[in-house]
C-alpha cells in the first residue's frame, strides 16, 4: 500500500510539471544593421533630412564669473593718507555718547584699538568711505557705498545706537 501511494504521487507530480510545459516561442531576431556612411562613396546621397552639426557658442557679457568668490573681503590695513576713522569697519564702532548744542549733534566713539573720537555729521568713517547722515540724540546713521557679490556698488545705511539693548 505503501508503494502505490508513492507511486500515484510520483506519477501525480509528473503529469503537473509536464502540463505547465509549452513549446518554445520562436526568439525574435534583431532588425539587421543599417550600412556605415563611411563606407559610401562620397558623391552619392543619402535618403531623409540633412543633419546639421550644432555648434554653441557661450557669451559671457553680462555674466558673473563662476570662478569668484561671492564673500568679498574688506581691508582692514590702513592705506596711506587715511584718518584712523576710515581703517576699521563701521559695524566694529560703538557709540559712547552723543551730546548736543545750538550748533548740532556730536557723537563720541571708541574705535577696536581702544581710541576715543568725536564725530560730527558729514564726516567720512568706516572702510567703505561712509558719511555720517544723521546724529541724534540716540544713534549714529552712517551711509556707506558697499560693492555686492554681482560687482555692483549699493548703498548701505548702518545705524549705531547708543545703547546696544534698544535694538529691536
Amino acid at each position: 500500500m505503501k508503494t502505490t501511494a508513492f507511486l500515484s504521487i510520483t506519477v501525480f507530480m509528473a503529469i503537473i510539471s509536464l502540463a505547465g510545459c509549452k513549446e518554445n516561442a520562436p526568439v525574435a531576431k534583431p532588425a539587421p544593421a543599417k550600412p556605415a556612411l563611411a563606407g559610401m562613396p562620397q558623391g552619392a546621397e543619402t535618403k531623409g533630412p540633412k543633419v546639421e552639426e550644432e555648434v554653441f557658442l557661450y557669451d559671457k557679457t553680462g555674466k558673473r564669473d563662476p570662478f569668484v568668490s561671492l564673500i568679498v573681503k574688506a581691508q582692514e590695513t590702513q592705506k596711506k593718507g587715511q584718518t584712523p576713522l576710515e581703517s576699521y569697519d563701521v559695524s566694529a564702532i560703538k557709540v559712547l555718547g552723543i551730546v548736543w548744542n545750538n550748533k548740532g549733534y556730536h557723537a563720541s566713539i571708541v574705535l577696536p584699538d581702544g581710541k576715543a573720537y568725536t564725530i560730527n555729521e558729514g564726516m567720512t568713517i568706516g572702510l567703505h568711505q561712509g558719511k555720517i547722515q544723521k546724529i541724534n540724540n540716540n544713534s549714529v546713521v552712517i551711509k556707506e557705498l558697499i560693492k555686492d557679490y554681482r560687482g555692483e556698488i549699493k548703498p548701505k545705511e548702518t545705524i549705531l545706537k547708543l545703547r546696544e539693548e534698544e535694538e529691536e
